[in-house]
């Protein structure tokens, strides 16, 4: 249905005709209103704003040349040059979106009178933040996260109580700060965007003005740490630089291993997560909320605890613990509609999956448990994905975990990509955001190689093109500052790379062409041109599949680089042929597992048998 009067009704009459009746009919409406105001009392103050804006709608209509006065809505939300035709906009058309009708108010006058009276405010006002609708272009569903009450006085959180005795894990009777976690019947997205990061960009929200008590990366709820105006307290721009170190006094940190874990997550694991995002947010962000955030928090130890189990020998049974303490919270906030806009629980869900895949030698089986609940997240909309907001950095660590899923499985990507963030275009940007392509592309090539539509020539041909022309006008920043070609005792090149963002790029890159290679439509399926032709194909996959491993073992101080080495081995790893070759990547899969706590056994075992070194048939 249309956000404003249905879709259903734009399908049935034409755009402009329908739009002309519908402002007629509100028009008329506002000038009967007027008039019988006006002969009704004398005392009535009508501001003439509200009168002039009534009587200068305009609509565009086939007389105008036929085109839009603005832009569509469809074409602002994400972000594209529309060539306003009617009834629907050519890029609309071509995309087979639905054209949502753009139109804008526009008053005849912007001065008032000089004795122009104005009703007087009260003292209690609720303000809404609709920023993020504002940035995006589309108006924002659920505007209750948004509201900020503001009074005379001070605001008290009702919900607070004495805090009890230290559990083992931080559960809700734990106090943070002086603001509290709800019941599991409130969503969490009303009481936990606290923590901004360095510049955070994102609006204060009613979060900050219901804890008056001193808040991890804020100031204190007093007049010296807010803004005041007309008796009002305002809160600090959102600009404004805070500290990214959480005040441990702050944190419910009750005993000397849980601040251990919480070192650990910040050290060793956000880097995991934080390739791409050159704010950092699950390094900086993340720590700051789970100040507030319960939920948060139980999950940076339950995701501490699981990869220090498989690494160390740290209690194993540590992270159920906690990880049982995020479930209690989280499952019954998921009946909540407005739990997919808050941004905590997507980042918290994030980090949870992230020990789904460490748990799989322990469980057995991968059961995707957070990877559904991801999927929620992001096809919550583009409206709760703010530019460098902690939902969009959720968003791409989401896809690229996604995308692990898909190589393995050997199956399409499921999480939608139509979101204004996804840039597949070659304009010049930063290289953050040229390594997020090259994320976009193979997860274009995944759903070209495994969707359910059928696989044409054109539609290869086309991701062929887009994957050389990602190569050859990416910033030369992306280029190695050491590389040396590999040699008899060495099976892989050494690749140096400076940057993260840089080296997922490149491996990512590399992904897609090796499995653009692989399902080559060009290459003969019978005849005598095949053997040459599959030879060609084996010999390039074992050239690529060596530069991305290269670059995985000369870069392990960002782990994914073993990991995405790791996805090439599982898919391309049977087609090697020599022994030497062979013992390297093993090699390359227990040093990931060993170090970095990603399984990798059953991709051995599978290998192993594919290579003869075992029988088949033995177990």
């Amino acid at each position: 249905m249309d956000p404003l009067f249905g879709r259903a009704a734009s399908r049935n009459r034409p755009i402009g005709a329908w739009a002309s009746t519908i402002l007629f009919e509100i028009g008329s409406s506002l000038g009967f209103w007027l008039r019988w105001n006006r002969t009704k009392s004398s005392n009535n103050i009508i501001p003439r704003y509200i009168a002039d804006t009534a009587a200068t709608l305009r609509m565009p209509s086939s007389e105008q040349n036929e085109l839009l006065a603005t832009p569509c809505v469809t074409c602002r939300e994400h972000h594209l040059k529309c060539d306003r035709s009617v009834p629907r906009c050519g890029r609309c058309v071509r995309a087979g979106r639905d054209c949502k009708l753009g139109f804008k108010f526009k008053p005849s006058k912007d001065t008032f009178d000089g004795d122009q009276r104005w009703l007087r405010s009260p003292r209690k006002l609720i303000f809404i933040d609709e920023t993020r609708g504002l940035t995006i272009g589309s108006s924002v569903e659920d505007i209750s996260q948004y509201e900020m009450h503001i009074d005379g006085g001070p605001i008290q959180d009702h919900g607070s109580s004495p805090s009890s005795a230290t559990p083992p894990v931080a559960t809700n009777s734990q106090q943070h700060g002086n603001g509290r976690e709800k019941s599991a019947g409130i969503t969490q997205g009303q009481n936990q965007t606290i923590g901004r990061g360095v510049f955070a960009r994102e609006q204060v929200t009613a979060t900050e003005s219901h804890f008056p008590g001193n808040i991890v990366g804020t100031k204190p709820a007093s007049p010296q740490g807010m803004n005041m105006r007309n008796g009002m307290h305002m809160p600090p721009p959102s600009n404004a630089l805070v500290s990214t170190v959480p005040n441990a006094s702050n944190l419910p940190l009750k005993n000397r291993t849980e601040a251990l874990l919480f070192r650990h997550y910040i050290q060793k694991l956000a880097i995991c997560l934080d390739l791409c995002d050159p704010l950092r947010h699950f390094e900086l962000v993340v720590p700051e909320r789970a100040g507030v955030c319960h939920t948060l928090l139980n999950a940076i130890f339950a995701i501490a605890a699981r990869h220090l189990s498989h690494t160390t020998d740290f209690d194993p049974l540590a992270s159920n613990r906690y990880h049982d303490e995020c479930l209690k919270y989280l499952i019954p906030m998921l009946n909540h509609a407005s739990t997919v806009s808050d941004e905590n629980l997507f980042a918290a869900t994030i980090i949870l999956r992230m020990l789904e895949e460490m748990d799989v030698p322990t469980t057995g089986q991968d059961t995707y448990s957070h990877l559904l609940g991801i999927h929620a997240f992001v096809n919550a909309g583009d409206q709760y994905m703010g530019p460098g907001s902690l939902s969009a950095a959720s968003f791409w660590v989401g896809l690229r975990q996604e995308i692990y899923i898909a190589v393995i499985t050997q199956q399409p990507v499921k999480i939608n990509l139509d979101h204004y963030v996804v840039d597949r275009s070659f304009e010049p940007a930063d290289d953050y955001t040229w390594s997020n392509r090259a994320i976009v592309l193979i997860a274009d090539v995944l759903n070209f190689c495994f969707g359910d539509s059928p696989s044409t020539s054109s539609r290869w041909t086309a991701l062929d093109e887009a994957c050389k022309k990602w190569s050859t006008t990416r910033p030369p920043s992306f280029n190695p500052f050491f590389y040396r070609e590999r040699t008899t005792s060495i099976s892989f090149p050494e690749v140096w790379h400076g940057s993260s963002c840089h080296v997922i790029g490149i491996q990512h890159h590399i992904l897609a062409q090796l499995f653009l290679i692989q399902f080559d439509p060009t290459i003969p399926k019978v005849g005598t041109n095949r053997r040459a032709a599959v030879k060609q194909m084996t010999h390039r996959i074992e050239n690529l599949v060596r530069e991305l491993c290269g670059i995985g073992v000369c870069n392990q101080w960002t782990p994914p680089a073993m990991f995405t080495a790791c996805m090439g081995i599982a898919m391309f790893g049977d087609q090697f042929g020599e022994r030497t070759d062979q013992e390297a990547l093993i090699d390359t899969l227990r040093k990931t597992e060993a170090d970095h706590a990603r399984p990798t056994a059953a991709i051995q075992q599978q290998l192993v048998k594919a290579w003869g070194w075992v029988p088949e048939n033995d177990e």
